[in-house]
């Protein structure tokens, strides 16, 4: 967004402030010193807009603060700027009205540029839209000439019902409208856009700053936090908002209706677990997304998933695998009813593996993926199954303590592989090592690292062979460190390493399971 920012920088006037006052509220008299009587009103809201936004992401609005402080002010003169201010930009309909009557009863003089705060003539009004209703901007445009600027808002309906994510005043309406024109024509059918009333671009800006307000920690741009009060206030500067659409509402006979439907229509597997993930995807609908709660997009499903994985939604673990199941095949049965487009489900489809394939990263195998960097999805089964075959656990008794340790540490590692072989710990603690018991340990502990770095790829391909002929794990390792221990040489150097002829290991390695 291209937001206005000809704000000039607040003049120095600290004699005015009382010494009575609080720091941050001389800081706004110091503020609101800096225009002058003629200042064009758009200046001043924006700077009043400023202000607002500051007190609310601190999360202490003094506008009750300083409309208090106005009646006892030894120098009420000084309150007249604020005051007006803060009659026409509050946040609060209670806030603006005690601003305009403590001016009342003060019969404090006003600025010049007070009677034009808010008053703005209403132009064209825009909507962009994705075509799965995931996410919608709203342009209206006020005043003329000159004094012509926009309002921008980028709205989410992947949650909460929708809501204002970011917000912008700004200066050139105009070309803002060509572009977004222009990207809608270039979206290939993924993008609408069009211009809308008047009436029905408040209630969406009304509906969006609510969803908003309703949360705790929104996450959004710090344009927001500074135009917020501003475009608040255009919001209101607009004609009556159309009606708002009611929720349309899901019955549990409904429900279980929709829910025999897919299960019909789809080829996912029909078990207890895969209903009740289906049944938490429609009340996330219900309670998200109330207008169309069976609506599938890319952010609402992933908004889905993220509820789950922060805890918003409970599932039991049966429930929580069903998701890899269920999820792929709710959005395409979606997408059919929503009569979305094939690039449009295409993307769709795209969308939730790419979250379910990070939800696997971030799941208990995120450990064995730490140092692998540019991973290929496609690789990846095969990697965590070489990986976790190498180290099994992450936990490990050392003496009479259980640590958790870090496999993508080498050192780590190595003490994983000691941990599994709990016979040679004293040997090896003590000073002068046995070196039956150091040899043994630096066969394991080597082929585990050439099983976790792959490298070379010939012994997972025997490990693989060797587990094909019903071996156990513990087996397939030891018939590994087996054909490596015995090509194990003293190094040439003066440490005390052992190395091996690498040629002689494969071909010994090669040899392994080949005659089933």
């Amino acid at each position: 967004m291209s937001a206005m920012t000809e704000l000039s920088q607040p003049g120095s006037t600290e004699e005015i402030a009382p010494e009575s006052m609080t720091g941050l509220l001389e800081e706004v008299l110091r503020e609101f010193a800096e225009p002058a009587p003629d200042a064009d009103p758009l200046h001043v809201e924006l700077l009043t807009s400023e202000i607002l936004g500051e007190w609310w992401d601190a999360g202490d609005d003094l506008a009750d603060e300083l409309v208090a402080y106005a009646t006892a002010a030894p120098e009420p003169d000084l309150l007249a700027a604020p005051l007006a201010a803060l009659r026409a930009l509050a946040t609060t309909t209670e806030q603006r009205e005690a601003a305009g009557l403590a001016l009342e009863k003060l019969g404090l003089t006003e600025p010049a540029w007070a009677a034009g705060l808010g008053q703005v003539t209403v132009g064209e009004c825009w909507q962009t839209a994705d075509v799965y209703g995931d996410e919608s901007s709203v342009l209206c445009v006020f005043g003329t000439g000159e004094s012509e600027h926009g309002l921008l808002v980028s709205i989410s309906y992947a949650s909460f019902g929708g809501w204002a994510d970011e917000a912008a005043i700004i200066s050139s309406p105009a070309d803002v409208v060509s572009e977004l024109r222009t990207q809608a024509a270039d979206s290939e059918d993924l993008v609408t856009f069009e211009r809308i009333t008047p009436a029905r671009a408040h209630r969406l800006l009304e509906d969006a700053f609510a969803g908003t307000e309703r949360q705790d920690e929104p996450e959004i741009t710090d344009d927001y936090v500074r135009f917020r009060a501003l475009a608040l206030a255009r919001t209101r500067a607009l004609p009556e908002a159309e009606p708002a659409e009611a929720p349309s509402g899901l019955s549990p006979e409904a429900g279980a209706a929709v829910i025999d439907e897919f299960f019909r229509d789809t080829e996912a597997g029909d078990t207890e677990a895969a209903r009740a993930c289906v049944l938490r995807l429609i009340e996330f609908g219900v309670a998200h997304d109330p207008r169309r709660p069976l609506r599938v997009g890319p952010a609402k499903l992933v908004s889905f998933v993220d509820a789950v994985d922060d805890g918003e939604i409970e599932l039991t673990d049966e429930q929580d695998e069903a998701i890899a199941d269920v999820l792929p095949a709710w959005a395409r049965w979606g997408a059919s009813r929503d009569g979305l487009p094939e690039q449009a489900v295409e993307l769709l489809l795209e969308a939730v593996d790419e979250r379910l394939y990070e939800r696997t990263l971030d799941g208990e195998s995120s450990v064995y993926l730490a140092d692998v960097e540019d991973l290929d999805e496609a690789n990846l089964p095969d990697l965590l199954a070489r990986r976790q075959f190498a180290v099994p656990s992450v936990y490990t008794e050392i003496g009479d303590e259980e640590v958790e340790l870090d496999p993508s540490d080498p050192v780590q590692r190595r003490l994983l592989v000691i941990g599994e072989y709990p016979e040679f710990q004293d040997s090896l603690a003590e000073d002068g090592s046995d070196d039956d018991a150091f040899r043994v340990i630096t066969a394991y502990a080597t082929v585990v690292d050439q099983l976790w770095d792959n490298e070379p790829p010939e012994v997972w391909q025997a490990a693989q062979r060797l587990a094909d002929q019903g071996l156990e794990r513990h087996e397939v390792l030891d018939t590994l460190a087996g054909v490596l221990e015995e090509l194990l040489e003293p190094s040439e150097g003066e440490d005390e390493d052992l190395e091996f002829d690498v040629d002689e290991y494969l071909n010994a390695v090669d040899d392994l399971g080949q005659n089933a």
